[in-house]
């Protein structure tokens, strides 16, 4: 009778949170992100060894394609196998950079510095995208790990699964580690948010008989399935306690399979038959606890199947995020690497796939926004991917706020001057906040702020120019807004 109590007020619970966190599409406010991978140089670098010229030409070449798309956010993987892309005390240097983890990137710089300042420069978000576990590809290229790797310090709280090497999770010294390492980041780097993606542990044959005799914690040898959940449980409430008490406005979100259990398995799973590989029994994720303990800010499940897939469909599991969030916020991830003109599954043959999928989520509560996966589709124009994009973002959007962080306004911007020289009219102010929007109206129409059609650019700089061919029928408006995207009150150009 208590657990069906219990199990009745996380229903209910879950039913008003999720009321809270109804966040539908407006038409001004949305998250529009795509992930940068950089393991196995899947994105950027395009491969290593490049000059350090070469790769911040390749990064900035991806940020203005997806500034022209509109969107507004870019996922940057920054510790893809226990290696970093950044000036790290704790990790060497990626091997994806320049080939051996001992070297830096020649010139020296550090790229994700560099990465952070060109998306706000654009008025763009950027969340570091790391991996927990995951050290090496490849256990024969072990020789090649640098000196100063924790594998070469600690060899003890690491296991081999396959070709692969892994942190063990059940080590106090692996939380106590990447724990470390995010603290740093977060300390030390302008980052908007922290993000994992969905490998935990690799799979439920992982070979840790070891650390589970020496930290079973009274689990018996049948629990050992629980025990590694509550591994994973742990580093995740670590995280999230550690990011909030550096910085608070730093958002933490989780980006797991589309799949948590499946109905057949679970009563509160979803209506799919993926039975290889799950969340909860393969990965050792407990998504829905998370969420349901506040620990993520937002979730962002890769709904990478077609609309009528039949072992899982995208409507099933879109709606099922949606119902079991416990009012976290829920980004779609959506797959465009999937989009082939031979693929077997007609649907992937044409972009419109994906163009349906991004209405169905505009469409939900909840839902929040997308990510894109992955970035060179849109370099590469996959099946003409970026016309689609461009259809379902005419216009700048603002980043939608997220349950728990602050609302308050900023001040409004100040000398917010226009004026023109030539065929191009430029517009400059008092850069005194992290971003600018500036509004167009027709003269005489009434000024809607709500209106996300009338925002005409999304900045971090103090100035921004267009052509000047309309301006005689036009008035403009600029707002200031934080780090957040809380906006200020509007001021007219003069």
């Amino acid at each position: 009778m208590i657990r069906k109590l219990t199990t009745l007020f996380v229903i209910l619970a879950s039913l008003l949170s999720s009321n809270m966190a109804k966040a539908q599409y407006d038409g001004k406010h949305e998250w529009r992100a795509v992930w940068i991978a950089t393991v196995n140089n899947i994105d950027w670098p395009s491969k290593p060894g490049l000059s350090s010229h070469e790769q911040q030409k390749e990064l900035i070449a991806y940020i203005d394609l997806f500034k022209k798309l509109n969107f507004n956010a870019v996922v940057l993987q920054v510790r893809p196998t226990a290696d970093a892309f950044y000036m790290s005390e704790y990790e060497p240097w990626s091997i994806y950079l320049t080939g051996d983890q001992t070297k830096a990137p020649n010139p020296e710089y550090d790229p994700l510095a560099f990465a952070i300042e060109e998306a706000h420069k654009r008025g763009m978000e950027l969340h570091a995208w790391l991996n927990p576990y995951r050290v090496s590809q490849d256990t024969a290229n072990l020789k090649f790990v640098a000196p100063n790797h924790m594998y070469r310090k600690n060899p003890e709280i690491f296991v081999r699964y396959g070709k692969k090497l892994y942190f063990d999770p059940a080590c106090p010294e692996t939380r106590e580690f990447v724990t470390k390492v995010i603290k740093d980041i977060v300390t030390r780097y302008d980052v908007d948010g922290i993000h994992f993606d969905d490998y935990f542990y690799p799979d439920s044959n992982f070979n840790d008989a070891r650390s589970f005799a020496k930290y079973s914690r009274g689990y018996k040898l049948e629990d050992k399935m629980a025990w590694r959940r509550e591994n994973v449980d742990l580093i995740v409430k670590m995280l999230r306690d550690t990011i909030k008490s550096v910085k608070p406005y730093v958002k933490f979100g989780i980006s797991p399979y589309a799949v948590w259990r499946n109905l057949r398995e679970d009563p509160r799973g979803s209506d799919t038959r993926s039975y290889g590989y799950t969340n909860y029994d393969h990965l050792h994720a407990d998504i829905l606890l998370w969420m349901e303990k506040g620990w993520v800010d937002y979730i962002l499940p890769q709904l990478y199947f077609n609309i009528g897939y039949e072992n899982a469909d995208f409507n099933v599991l879109a709606k099922w995020w949606r119902d079991n969030s416990a009012g976290v916020p829920v980004y779609g991830g959506l797959g465009t690497y999937r989009l082939e003109e031979k693929a077997k599954i007609p649907a992937w043959r044409s972009a419109e796939e994906i163009r349906k999928q991004a209405e169905i989520i505009r469409g939900m509560n909840v839902y929040q926004g997308v990510c894109y996966f992955n970035a060179k589709n849109m370099k590469d124009n996959k099946l003409g991917i970026n016309s689609v994009l461009k259809s379902l973002y005419k216009n700048p959007a603002l980043v939608p706020s997220l349950r728990g962080f602050d609302t308050t306004a900023p001040v409004a911007p100040v000398n917010a001057r226009m004026t023109k020289n030539g065929d191009m009219l430029n517009f400059r102010w008092t850069k005194e906040n992290y971003y600018y929007a500036i509004y167009k109206f027709k003269k005489g129409e009434a000024v809607d702020f709500t209106r996300g059609d009338a925002i005409v650019a999304l900045t971090g700089e103090d100035h921004f120019s267009m052509q000047a061919a309309e301006r005689s029928g036009y008035k403009f408006y600029i707002t200031a807004l934080d780090r957040l995207y809380n906006e200020s009150k509007a001021v007219r150009f003069r």
